[in-house]
């Protein structure tokens, strides 16, 4: 039940005593009819000044409740539209703290693997610190080394220098020489028949080539041969096939062969003349 309803019973409520008390009066009285009658209705036009002046007043109740009503449902929108718009504006806050925990979550990740780069790069030039120092090492090394070579290279300039300048002396003697001999009908060559006395070793085996560790120097010329040993055991013969001042180049003979040649082999020519 309504304001309004409450109002109603409250007025018919009052209604219905008055016209109880009238009867009452009625009842209690049997004196002056006519002026019992005059009094009545003059409580009863009374009573009805006062339910129109109440009816009036439920009017302008009615009229300040439905007011009322007007104003709480107006304020019920305002409220209802504030809570609309909190509620979009909470949406929207939970969307930002969405992102803003997604980008934590990606800057973290981030920063991890920016960390893990950092981890990287700082073994990275530890071991570079590490290799540029072993580089240093060597770079002192080689730099102490080139000293000791260059004055090596300085010495060994020197020496041929030296060497050079006393070959070319040997040289204008042996031209002087050779110039002596040749005025006195003689020759520095020595005859190609006749083998040194000299020994030497094997120092490579290529298949049937071998290089022995005499030369020119020590007299031998293309022709000569050797005998090879090992020990005391006769290993085969030898054909000298060129020469250089330190070094010849020799066959092997395989019809002397009696073993296989090999490096460190002794060389050395025959004691007799040949044929």
């Amino acid at each position: 039940m309504n304001t309004i309803g409450k109002i109603f019973v409250f007025a018919v409520l009052i209604m219905s005593v008055v016209f109880m008390s009238f009867a009452v009066a009625i009842f209690s009285s049997h004196t002056n009819w006519q002026a019992e009658s005059e009094r009545l209705q003059d409580e009863l036009a009374t009573a009805q000044n006062e339910r129109d002046a109440k009816e009036a007043r439920l009017t302008e109740l009615t009229d300040q409740v439905a007011e009322s009503e007007a104003d709480r449902d107006e304020v019920v929108a305002k409220l209802e539209a504030a809570l609309a718009a909190k509620d979009s504006e909470l949406q929207d806050l939970r969307k930002k703290r969405d992102a803003d925990l997604e980008k934590l979550s990606n800057d973290i990740e981030e920063l991890a693997a920016a960390k893990l780069e950092r981890d990287k790069a700082e073994q990275l030039v530890n071991d570079l610190r590490q290799e540029i120092d072993g580089l240093q090492e060597n770079l002192k090394s080689s730099v102490n080394r080139g000293a000791t070579l260059a004055a090596e290279l300085h010495q060994a300039e020197s020496s041929l220098a030296m060497a050079t300048e006393r070959k070319e002396q040997l040289e204008k003697q042996v031209e002087t020489a050779r110039t002596v001999l040749q005025q006195n009908g003689l020759s520095l060559e020595r005859p190609k028949h006749i083998v040194p006395l000299v020994d030497g070793v094997i120092t490579a085996v290529a298949d049937d080539l071998v290089e022995v560790s005499i030369g020119s120097d020590d007299g031998l010329q293309p022709g000569h041969e050797l005998e090879v040993f090992r020990a005391d055991e006769y290993v085969g013969r030898l054909r000298v096939v060129s020469v250089k001042p330190d070094r010849a180049v020799v066959r092997i003979l395989k019809d002397y062969s009696r073993g296989i040649v090999q490096r460190g082999d002794r060389v050395a020519t025959r004691l007799k003349l040949n044929s």
